[in-house]
């Protein structure tokens, strides 16, 4: 009896243990949901800084709104920017269509100043104007850049009042989508080309009232004035600026002269590379030639008609420059000054003719 007993009681102690163990292992699997415990970020974010931000806050200043009107009444509302400045006043350099047919002008800055501005001068072929402020605060023009080494691709800002003064500093980003594009001016509507300027194409948004705006590299240097934009229906993107190397020989003469004067050839023409096979078969021009300007039209009274350069001539050499397009002929015809004497070489019949030409 008394061997059972003890028996029992082991029993029992083993059976006790047994049971505390399965309760306290049912606690620690207990898969009741707790209330998530809540995590507040105290941090918060002062200001953002970056390459791009600080360019625009550096530059920013430099950039003011174009408003013109005429008799009292609003003609155009553009955008320019400060150009150079002097012990005489500071030059604002804007589009010539944001001035055209204006009486009075009037510029304002970024700190809300508004003066009345001065037109030194405007070349509606280049689409560039030059005015001329006395303000009375103190005024930082741009560092001009080298628009001949850019690249496609290079990061861009486009700044100044699309819409108008309401929204004065906007700031738009793209890259550079294309150099030396060449666009056709028709200035008086009549159907034939004028003139074909010479611009940088780029992605950033370029709106009406941003004509005349600075077009700036990621070092704030002003590397283009905006002046237009493709609006043809199927088209995104395409916008247009003058480069600064195109800018400069323009904006000095005006400063200095009022005008813009510019040898004079006599014809006009269109690059070799763009003719189709067909039009280089009805020339006669071998299938593989991209080098050349073909002349278009010879305009009498100049020293191309007078020597006898004719329509359809190869423009091949200017002086010392081998002419392979338009731009290069224009380049070479703007180095030259009004009296100077030069060899002008054309292919007629694939071969070569050469005049002795005094440009006008």
């Amino acid at each position: 009896m008394k061997k059972f007993l003890i028996a029992l009681i082991v029993v029992l102690l083993v059976w006790n243990s047994y049971l505390a163990f399965e309760i306290s292992q049912l606690k620690s699997t207990d898969t009741t949901p707790t209330k998530p415990t809540q995590v507040y970020n105290n941090n918060t974010i002062n200001g953002f800084t970056s390459d791009l931000t600080n360019v625009i806050s550096k530059t920013e200043s430099k950039v003011v709104s174009v408003t013109s009107s005429a008799h009292e009444n609003l003609v155009s509302i553009g955008s320019g920017v400060v150009y150079s400045k002097d012990d005489t006043g500071v030059y604002i350099v804007t589009n010539q269509h944001v001035i055209a047919n204006s009486t009075e002008i009037f510029v304002t800055f970024d700190n809300g100043e508004v003066l009345l501005a001065n037109l030194l001068g405007s070349d509606e072929l280049t689409d560039l104007a030059v005015l001329k402020v006395t303000p009375t605060f103190e005024v930082e023009p741009f560092n001009l850049g080298e628009s001949t080494v850019l690249k496609k691709g290079e990061y861009v800002v486009a700044m100044g009042s699309p819409l108008g003064q309401d929204f004065q500093g906007s700031v738009t980003f793209g890259i550079i989508s294309g150099l030396d594009r060449t666009v056709p001016v028709d200035l008086n509507n009549d159907g034939i080309i004028d003139w074909e300027m010479v611009v940088l194409q780029t992605d950033a948004a370029i709106n009406p009232g941003n004509s005349g705006g600075p077009l700036i590299n990621l070092s704030g240097d002003l590397i283009g004035i905006t002046t237009m934009k493709l609006t043809t229906d199927g088209y995104e993107g395409i916008a247009f600026a003058i480069p600064i190397s195109e800018v400069i020989p323009v904006v000095e003469q005006i400063k200095q002269t009022g005008e813009v004067k510019r040898p004079i050839l006599g014809i006009e023409g269109k690059d070799i590379a763009q003719l189709s096979v067909y039009q280089k078969s009805y020339l006669g021009l071998p299938l593989d030639r991209t080098k050349g300007v073909l002349v278009t039209n010879v305009l009498s009274g100049t020293p191309a008609s007078e020597k006898g350069i004719l329509k359809n001539d190869i423009l091949v050499r200017l002086g010392d420059t081998e002419i392979t397009s338009f731009k290069t002929y224009r380049q070479a015809l703007y180095a030259l000054n009004p009296g100077d004497e030069v060899e002008v070489i054309v292919s007629r019949d694939n071969e070569d003719i050469t005049f002795l030409v005094t440009i006008e």
